[in-house]
């Protein structure tokens, strides 16, 4: 499910470039804005070995990162929670996480993002001057005395204060939905910009300083003669806000003093300045209000990790399996309401990553965001045998025989009534969400083609199958599939042609390509298939294995979209004429078929020949 989650989006991160990128990116603009100080400073006579110092490094480690984390724990166990109930209650759950920019591209939702998170800060910032209790909390901020003004102390700020932007922020990120990468390279153009903005630097000369925000500028914003509340100056990246409303100030020389009117009463150190005001109450006495700033900090990070939702992988009364992954703590939802939530987000993140149907892939991330929904339906079509041993909770398991047959050709479809029952045993209903899964292999993309082609069923396949459900940290139940109620799904016959070979011919023979998704060795005939009544290929045949359209031998998911199109175009499929693909029985060819479709060829221009090698072997054909 998209949405804010107080933090989260740029931990995310970690599904893109791992989740170092924010505090590696914060390292080195630190280490940058630090040197340039050093080597040009605008106030030579400003020591860098300064009072406070050490407490403003604190602050860097702990809004820079820690920061980030906890308030993540909090509102992901305390805070969305109940407002996801309260809004799916309502029927406005879709008109708050809309997801307009989700489609678009990256490139355009960094712009956006950069624009319109930076205006919604503006209006924060004024906020947080203007409203009593809110510039206590942003007092911290302007507890930055004369000669303390350099980059560093553009983290000095309450935890507090961290929180109201997040708050501010929620309705723009949730109803733009923009892609956690948008949102990281936002936070890492203003943290950069904020180090300069404090920076002991001569910037801000120049018609950039109409656009961007600078040294110059912000230092008249902790001009201590406007006493804080009615202050200039607020932008935090751009300063065009500033300019277009009024609220610009640049005069040639530095303000005489910078503070606010009564800063000497508040404390020096960070855990003191992060208890205020409470630490107010015990001024006479410093050592308490530090010791009372180390208390709340704790007590949240602890109040944060010790929420209701599971943080193991919930079995629905199935067995946990012996051998599990490393559990990773994954929070889980905490009632099927809030499981049926995440149902309308499934694929967000293929859509973020530009597939071109990204309602059909399910995410790992995604799918465990909705475990436990009444409307969901889990299949297993591994066809390893593996089920007992360990499966995904709640799972129904259905083998090769439940969607194909084995005679008069082995591996043809199932007819659509066939294919009905077999659902229905499994608990699918009307409005069942279905998500199909196997272990790395092609099987999920052959039933997925089988139910949509035969059937009209549109299910969603796991991306990545269970290999990337374990490697993620989530737990397997074991044992024999739990009972469920019989559903009432209805399928919808195609009247689509068996795709046999009398039925593909004539396109074949009006220019298209044909793709043969078998190994090398199976394609160049040195190896035949035991179901094969001969060895070699349909005459102007190309060969594009199955398994080069996934990341890897140890990560089973598809390609990115650019890699799809390199490999496929290598095999000579570039969209300018209908691909036939075909493998021994339609099933590693079902994932090439997926795999096209998911790169941006139109439907009709790909077909999956449902007979394939199987049939064509046993004709009278050369």
């Amino acid at each position: 499910m998209r949405r804010l989650r107080l933090g989260q989006d740029a931990l995310e991160m970690r599904a893109l470039a791992g989740p170092w990128v924010y505090p590696i990116a914060l390292a080195i603009a630190s280490a940058a804005v630090a040197l340039a100080e050093a080597l040009a400073p605008a106030r030579p006579q400003q020591r860098q070995w300064r009072r406070h110092l050490a407490s403003d490094f604190v602050y860097l480690v702990f809004n820079g990162h820690l920061l980030g984390l906890l308030l993540y724990a909090l509102a992901m166990r305390w805070v969305l929670p109940p407002i996801d109930d309260a809004l799916a209650r309502h029927g406005v759950i879709d008109v708050v996480y809309r997801n307009v920019a989700a489609e678009w591209p990256l490139w355009v939702q960094i712009g956006v993002a950069l624009v319109l998170l930076d205006f919604a800060q503006w209006l924060i910032h004024n906020l947080l001057h203007r409203v009593p209790w809110l510039w206590e909390l942003h007092k911290t901020h302007h507890t930055v005395a004369d000669g303390e003004m350099d980059w560093i102390v553009s983290f000095r700020f309450h935890w507090l204060e961290l929180v109201v932007y997040r708050i501010g922020l929620y309705l723009p990120l949730a109803f733009f939905g923009f892609a956690p990468a948008a949102v990281l390279v936002h936070a890492v153009v203003g943290t950069v910009v904020g180090h300069l903005n404090h920076s002991n630097l001569a910037l801000g000369r120049g018609a950039w300083r109409y656009i961007f925000n600078s040294p110059r500028m912000h230092i008249w914003h902790h001009d201590a003669a406007a006493n804080g509340r009615t202050t200039v100056n607020f932008g935090i990246i751009f300063s065009t806000w500033d300019w277009l409303f009024g609220t610009a100030l640049l005069p040639d020389h530095p303000p005489v003093r910078l503070g606010f009117s009564d800063d000497a009463a508040m404390p020096g150190d960070f855990f003191g300045q992060q208890a205020w005001p409470l630490s107010r109450l015990v001024a006479p006495h410093a050592w308490l209000g530090s010791a009372l700033g180390a208390g709340l900090i704790v007590g949240a990070w602890l109040f944060g990790h010790h929420g209701s939702a599971p943080a193991r992988t919930p079995m629905f009364g199935e067995t946990a399996a012996q051998s599990q992954p490393a559990e990773d703590h994954y929070r889980y939802a905490r009632t099927p309401d809030a499981a049926t939530i995440a149902l309308a987000h499934f694929g967000d993140d293929a859509r973020a990553a530009g597939f071109a149907h990204p309602d059909e892939l399910v995410s790992v991330r995604e799918l465990a965001a909705a475990l436990g929904s009444p409307s969901l339906c889990i299949i297993d079509v591994r066809a390893n045998r593996g089920f007992d041993t360990g499966h995904i909770p709640s799972a129904q398991r259905m083998e090769r025989d439940g969607y194909s047959v084995s005679s008069p050709i082995a591996g043809l479809s199932r007819r659509a009534d066939e294919l009905e029952a077999a659902l229905r045993r499994r608990g699918v209903g009307s409005s069942s969400v279905l998500v199909l899964y196997g272990d790395g292999g092609p099987e999920p993309y052959r039933l997925f083609w089988t139910l949509r082609v035969v059937g009209g069923y549109h299910a969603r396949v796991l991306d990545g199958g269970l290999d990337a459900w374990k490697r993620a940290g989530h737990g397997l139940a074991a044992g024999p599939p739990r009972a469920v109620a019989f559903g009432d799904v209805t399928l919808t016959p195609t009247g689509t042609p068996a795709l046999l070979w009398a039925q593909i011919a004539p396109t074949a023979r009006t220019g298209a390509v044909l793709l043969d998704a078998r190994s090398d060795r199976e394609f160049s005939g040195s190896v035949q298939h035991p179901e094969a009544a001969r060895a070699g290929h349909i005459p102007g045949a190309r060969n594009l294995e199955w398994l080069a359209l996934l990341r890897g031998a140890d990560d089973s998911r598809l390609k990115p979209v650019a890699e799809l199109r390199v490999a496929l175009a290598g095999a000579g499929v570039d969209g300018s004429a209908p691909v036939i693909t075909y493998c021994q029985t339609g099933t590693r060819s079902s994932l090439a078929w997926f795999a096209m479709r998911q790169a941006g060829m139109p439907d009709d221009q790909v077909i999956n020949y449902n007979g394939s090698w199987s049939e064509y072997s046993r004709l009278d054909q050369p």
